[in-house]
């Protein structure tokens, strides 16, 4: 067993609570066909997306042209894929972890991630596979997320107060961009781009700690019941001292880092 958390119990809310707003996803989409889809390989062949969900990056890059597979692990997110895509799929989806991909050598012109690489204990082990299912000259591009702003306060302190058991299971959400290139250099990839992106989110932290007990967050989902009802108790009272939680957030900054073989 990899220990890779499957979203099939966000399947119906996810799309709600991880927005994108339009300009930022057109930047996206932009960087991914310009950097990958247009920069990969000889030009042919399909670029991978690992945990490709919803397809809220996939549908949008199917619509300019991109071939994409998509890669999952939950039949319930990529379900809603197909839903709302009106019933039939423009992306070649198939289930399965990213840690153990089914696919053969060298067979995709590039490939991207966002928000992924923390779910998964062994995210060493998907960038190793990454490195093989992608073509000698192709890029691969990895938002890994992670915390910004207050929202970063806010989770420190509830590692604070709960621990370890706090953490997600892969890579860390504040030192997830020296991780991720750690990673990558260690099989032989070179950063060469970084694009940093502001999310126009206007979420407050009352919407954040309103979400808790409903576990919409996956960092959450391991936490026992009494212990996350006392934490959350206890960072919300640490939180409106030195905040208004009512207040909207500014934009969330995010980086999309670009990596190809050495």
């Amino acid at each position: 067993m990899t220990g890779s958390l499957s979203f099939d119990r966000a399947a119906e809310y996810y799309d709600a609570t991880r927005v994108t707003d339009p300009d930022t996803l057109d930047a996206i989409i932009g960087l991914l066909g310009d950097r990958v889809a247009g920069d990969g390989g000889d030009g042919d062949g399909d670029v991978l997306e690992i945990g490709v969900g919803t397809g809220q990056l996939a549908l949008p890059l199917s619509a300019r042209g991109v071939h994409v597979t998509g890669l999952d692990l939950s039949p319930a997110m990529m379900a809603k894929l197909v839903e709302k895509a009106g019933g039939t799929s423009p992306v070649h989806l198939v289930e399965g972890d990213a840690t153990c991909m089914p696919f053969a050598d060298a067979v995709f012109r590039g490939a991207y991630a966002r928000w992924v690489l923390h779910l998964i204990p062994a995210w060493e082990q998907v960038l190793a596979e990454l490195d093989r299912v992608v073509s000698a000259d192709g890029p691969i591009a990895i938002e890994p997320g992670g915390e910004s702003g207050v929202f970063r306060d806010v989770f420190l302190r509830f590692h604070e107060v709960l621990g370890d058991v706090a953490l997600p299971l892969g890579l860390h959400p504040v030192r997830r961009d020296e991780q991720l290139d750690s990673g990558m250099a260690a099989i032989g990839w070179k950063l060469d781009h970084v694009q940093e992106l502001a999310y126009v989110a206007r979420s407050t932290l009352a919407a954040f700690f309103d979400g808790i007990p409903e576990r919409k967050f996956s960092w959450t989902w391991n936490i026992p019941e009494e212990a996350l009802t006392a934490a959350t108790a206890e960072v919300r009272s640490w939180a409106s001292e030195r905040h208004d939680l009512d207040a909207p957030q500014p934009d969330v900054p995010t980086r999309w880092r670009v990596y190809h073989r050495r």
